[in-house]
Formats: C-alpha cells, sequence, structure tokens
C-alpha cells in the first residue's frame, strides 16, 4: 500500500513539473517576442519594398531565450482604414541572433499601396518635402502571433509610420 501511495506521488509530481515547465517556457517565450527589435535589412528600409523581392526585414531577439512565433503581422493604415498587411510566417529566432524575414505583401489595392508608400519614404527620407499628405494618418501596428498552451496569444505594438520608419533605419536599434 505504501508503495502504490509512493508511485502515485511520483507520478503526480512529474505532471505538476510538466505543467509548470509547459507554462513556463509559452510565458518565457512571451517574454522573448516582448523584446524581438525589428530593423531594415543593412539598415536601410522603405516601405515601397514592402511591395518588392527586396521586402525582407530583420528581426533581431536580444534575449537570453529562444523566441517562436506562428506569424508576425506588420498591419498599415492610412486614415484608419486598413491599407495593407506584411505578414511573415512561422519563425523561430535563436538567442541574440538576427532572422532576415522573407515576408508577403496583401493589400486590396496594391496600386494605393505603393503610392502612398512611395510618397512617405520620399517625405520620411527628406528628399521631398513638398509632399501635402499628412504623416500622422499612418499607422504601424505589429502583431507576434503565439500560443500558450495551445491557447492563441498576440504581442502587439503600435507606431506612428515615421517612429515605424525611422526604427527599421536607424543602425543602433538593434543590439544584434
Amino acid at each position: 500500500m505504501v508503495l502504490k501511495m509512493n508511485k502515485q506521488n511520483t507520478v503526480g509530481i512529474i505532471a505538476i513539473l510538466i505543467i509548470i515547465g509547459t507554462v513556463g517556457y509559452s510565458l518565457l517565450n512571451v517574454y522573448a517576442l516582448d523584446q524581438l527589435e525589428l530593423g531594415g535589412r543593412d539598415n536601410l528600409f522603405r516601405f515601397f519594398s514592402f511591395n518588392t523581392i527586396d521586402g525582407k526585414i530583420n528581426v533581431c531577439n536580444n534575449s537570453f531565450f529562444p523566441a517562436n512565433f506562428n506569424e508576425l503581422d506588420i498591419a498599415i493604415y492610412f486614415e484608419e482604414k486598413l491599407l495593407g498587411t506584411y505578414i511573415i510566417n512561422s519563425a523561430s529566432i535563436s538567442p541574440y541572433s538576427v532572422l532576415e524575414s522573407n515576408g508577403k505583401y496583401v493589400s486590396d489595392s496594391m496600386e494605393y499601396s505603393q503610392t502612398l508608400f512611395m510618397h512617405f519614404d520620399h517625405l520620411f527620407s527628406e528628399s521631398d518635402t513638398t509632399i501635402r499628405i499628412d504623416p500622422r494618418k499612418m499607422n504601424v501596428v505589429t502583431h507576434f502571433q503565439t500560443t500558450i498552451i495551445g491557447i492563441p496569444y498576440s504581442v502587439s505594438e503600435k507606431y506612428t509610420a515615421f517612429d515605424f520608419w525611422n526604427m527599421l533605419n536607424d543602425g543602433e536599434n538593434t543590439t544584434c
């Protein structure tokens, strides 16, 4: 009888450790996702490049833990309406490493997106200051989608278009 109790206690302790380990690993992944930094390839980012073959960005994991996500969506809004979404499929990024993403931009109106992106790129790079489109009307929201014990979870951040553009073009933004 004593042997059965010990066996049950051992199984119970192992089950509890597995549950704690799984939840702990998921929470560490959420922490790592929150620490990810985005940057342009060679510190050069243009919104217009989302539509081209060179539409890659770097995702830097500067934490002690690996970061895993099911999908990264970079949603771009203009005048509170969704302009388009840059989608990066699932990835796993080792600690202190960089993933050069290969995403795809999806929009209901590619021509409208391209036109706005071209104008904003010229405005933000100060190559054309005569542009009359208000840059405060464009926002960018990043969504890292993952799961915690099978439950969907999203780590999101909202930026102005100018802040997002500067962040991806700042070589000192990423620490990897």
